[in-house]
């Protein structure tokens, strides 16, 4: 708890130490602001966070370990690269370049997705797990990303999610102790960005989230309690279970790029097509749209639990997570047009 308090300070002090700053973006076609507002305010709850790690990596024999050794340095560069991006923006084939280095430096440090049923002494067998560990870190690197449009959205259903991995860990301390000092870190930064946007994360917050958030899945990999269920899943479910709370999200972004694909439009480009602009663009309050995701990373959260506890099947949850996003889809896209913001 110590721990906690005092990131969740730091981030206070130097989230408006960073509004003061006012290092400003300028609105792009995927953002919901129209006036050039401080941004890059991620950089706060990323040292923040890379700082406790790395004081654990020295202090505690359990956490001295390749994948950790090779995270920090991943995470480094990768917020090297989005600060200057969002300081003075550059090609998108640079960070994609960077996100791959990433990826592979995790891969590199025994970072890949375990699957129970398979056996991993096969060489082909590994290298199509670390192929899917490369292409699953760079989806989530850049569906964060994607996603982070509206005040608070990203960083709530991030801080939600955290909380509910921390309940399938079997009980490792250090891994619950980065959740916390993350979510603490965080909440510091939600202060200012929510719900009135006196500071945005940036591509800075945003990529380093979604590269936490992978880190976070592999970590649990070795942690998730053993089972039956659990040796024959097809992927390690501490690995998807970190992720599955938000699974709107995750298809909200997938969606909307098959959609894009299928209008023949260029998927880098900035643009306002995904659910969550729908919403707003229909005339939705930020806030609502905001705290409707964050119910669904919570409800999500609660399925998968059950899961956990073996109180439903995979197949069970994946069929109520279906019927559940249809659901959502249809209201998204059915929903009136709404007179003011």
């Amino acid at each position: 708890m110590t721990y906690m308090f005092a990131a969740f300070l730091l981030s206070l002090i130097f989230s408006a130490f960073m509004i003061r700053f006012n290092l400003s973006a300028t609105p792009t076609e995927r953002c919901s602001h129209n006036a050039p507002t401080p941004t890059a305010g991620g950089l706060v709850f990323a040292i923040i966070f890379i700082g406790f790690l790395s004081y654990l990596f020295f202090t505690d024999p359990l956490v001295k370990i390749p994948l950790v050794y090779n995270y920090l340095i991943s995470a480094c560069l990768l917020l090297i690269v989005s600060l200057y991006d969002d300081c003075k923006p550059i090609s998108y084939r640079i960070r994609l370049i960077t996100q791959l280095v990433c990826a592979l430096l995790l891969v590199m440090g025994d970072g890949i997705i375990e699957s129970p049923v398979i056996d991993i002494q096969s060489e082909s067998v590994l290298f199509f797990q670390k192929i899917l560990t490369i292409f699953t870190f760079l989806s989530l690197i850049n569906a964060s990303n994607f996603i982070d449009g509206l005040n608070g959205l990203l960083s709530l259903c991030i801080m939600i999610t955290l909380a509910y991995a921390g309940l399938w860990i079997n009980n490792y301390a250090p891994l619950l102790q980065m959740h916390g000092v993350l979510i603490a870190a965080i909440l510091g930064f939600f202060v200012f960005n929510f719900p009135k946007g006196k500071i945005f994360m940036g591509d800075t917050g945003s990529t380093f989230l979604g590269l936490t958030l992978g880190f976070f899945a592999l970590m649990a990999q070795s942690h998730y309690p053993v089972s039956i269920n659990h040796e024959t899943a097809i992927f390690n479910k501490g690995f998807i279970f970190t992720l599955l709370p938000m699974a709107f999200l995750w298809f909200d972004v997938v969606f909307t790029l098959i959609r894009r694909v299928i209008r023949g439009e260029h998927l880098a480009q900035a643009h306002r097509d995904h659910m969550i602009h729908i919403l707003f663009d229909k005339g939705y309050r930020h806030i609502f749209v905001t705290l409707l995701y964050a119910f669904g990373t919570i409800l999500m959260g609660f399925i998968t639990y059950q899961c956990h506890i073996e109180q439903i099947s995979f197949i069970t949850l994946l069929g109520i997570y279906a019927v559940l996003q249809a659901i959502f889809v249809f209201f998204v896209f059915k929903a009136p047009q709404r007179q003011s913001k």
